[in-house]
């Protein structure tokens, strides 16, 4: 019966192009998420990113090099000639502290590449663990719509039964309020449940850019208990190589630490250098009254004769290095500072990785807690199920042989129905509370494959 009306509620709310919507598979979830993800997408692109600066990060080991080419023009009043020319230099520069720090800052950059893959992989944990809750809760109020529905049109029909027996006199006026204010009831239930449906479905559709979409039921499968002592000894060593949380935490320490070795390093490694230099300039001199007799003056070769705008043929060129010690003397104390707060970044740091795993772990005993006891709630809601549906069909019996009252019969309904629902709604709780559990562990379909 639930699935005609499940086809009637599907033909009601989509028209015939919609029923041709995309269908989703609840175990495709993962691929689906690593296709479609937006947020997964943004961050491929950050790592793309950085994987350009970690192809380049060993240039930074190279030592900085200048080459410097251009004209140059002085005038010199006092000495009665200008001076114009070319000037070309090339400096080596090589700095042996700032050699150190590219060494531990290119560390902090593969550590910085090695937690940006981790985000990755626990985002895209995240978000399978996001759009798998959401299926699971779509499906749960599709399904509390299924019995909603059959509960209001069953309703109805009693409604109007007793309509009837009460004009021939045969049931009282509370009764005939009592049927009318069940039918009210369901009514609303069902309209409420259409709505949260659609709100449901609107999030997993908006989260994909899935215009419609048709979710496939996740077959009926039968968990077992989680012996709590077993399963903790089996995972609680490994959380910090399994929890993204408590992995990624453990990554920025290693990060603080080695930035504490850079401080450090400015503290108190001196600033030793060396510079290797080659300087070459050509120069033209106007303005020099020259003759035979003044030979300190230039020739022009051009003109043959010593001539007003003489030019020198010659280049001047100076090749060199240096090499010294900077030691900074004010700006030490600000290093020192730089270098005490690291001290205590790197303290709170291992603080809270160090709180983030006991947490975890106890967070990870608590929900075997819950779901070994929401297993237990389950089957005895499977049993209350059966057992309900045999008591309704007794009392519809003996409410057609005239040995039960109509007040009994509803009664006896309206409990199978409320028992309906709560293993609708222990079902799905399981199934979000597996995924949470495997989220925990880092893989979020674990103990749902």
């Amino acid at each position: 019966m639930l699935t005609i009306l499940r086809i009637i509620l599907i033909c009601n709310l989509f028209s015939m192009t919609q029923l041709m919507a995309e269908s989703v598979d609840f175990y495709d979830l993962p691929k689906i998420v690593g296709e479609k993800s937006y947020q997964l997408k943004l961050k491929e692109i950050e790592i793309q990113k950085k994987k350009i600066d970690m192809d380049t990060r060993n240039i930074r080991y190279l030592p900085t090099m200048d080459f410097e080419h251009s004209p140059f023009f002085e005038k010199l009043p006092s000495e009665g000639f200008d001076r114009k020319g070319l000037y070309s230099s090339l400096n080596l520069n090589w700095n042996f502290q700032e050699q150190g720090n590219v060494f531990l800052t290119n560390l902090i950059m593969e550590l910085e590449y090695e937690r940006i893959l981790l985000e990755y992989k626990a985002l895209y944990q995240k978000e399978i663990f996001d759009q798998a809750f959401q299926y699971c809760e779509t499906l749960k109020l599709l399904a509390f719509y299924d019995y909603d529905f059959s509960n209001e049109s069953d309703a109805e029909k009693q409604y109007q039964t007793i309509q009837k027996l009460y004009k021939q006199g045969i049931e009282s006026y509370l009764v005939t309020q009592n049927s009318k204010v069940d039918y009210l009831f369901y009514k609303y239930n069902a309209i409420k449940s259409k709505l949260d449906q659609q709100k449901s479905q609107s999030l997993f559709r908006r989260k994909f850019l899935l215009k419609d979409v048709t979710l496939k039921d996740i077959p009926e499968k039968e968990f077992s208990v989680l012996p709590v002592n077993e399963t903790m000894s089996n995972y609680e060593k490994n959380l910090s190589a399994i929890n993204f949380d408590i992995v990624l935490s453990i990554n920025q320490v290693k990060i603080l630490e080695v930035e504490k070795q850079v401080r450090f390093n400015e503290l108190w490694v001196p600033d030793f250098f060396v510079n290797l230099y080659n300087n070459n300039s050509k120069q033209t001199i106007s303005g020099i009254n020259g003759s035979f007799s003044q030979s300190e003056y230039l020739y022009d070769f051009a003109r043959n004769d010593f001539s007003l705008y003489a030019k020198n043929p010659d280049s001047f060129s100076s090749t060199g290095a240096s090499f010294g010690i900077r030691v900074p003397l004010f700006d030490r104390w600000i290093s020192k500072n730089e270098f005490d707060k690291s001290k205590i970044e790197i303290k709170f740091a291992k603080s809270q990785s160090e709180f983030l795993r006991e947490n975890t772990a106890l967070f990870l005993y608590e929900l075997l807690q819950q779901h070994n006891n929401l297993i237990e709630l389950y089957n005895i809601s499977l049993e209350s199920k059966k057992t309900a549906d045999e008591n309704f069909q007794i009392m519809e019996r003996a409410y057609k042989t005239g040995s039960a009252s109509i007040v009994e019969l509803q009664t006896v309904d309206r409990r199978q129905r409320e028992v309906m629902r709560s293993a609708i709604q222990n079902r799905y709780d399981l199934i979000q509370l597996r995924l949470q559990i495997g989220l925990l562990l880092g893989d979020t379909m674990k103990f749902l494959n």
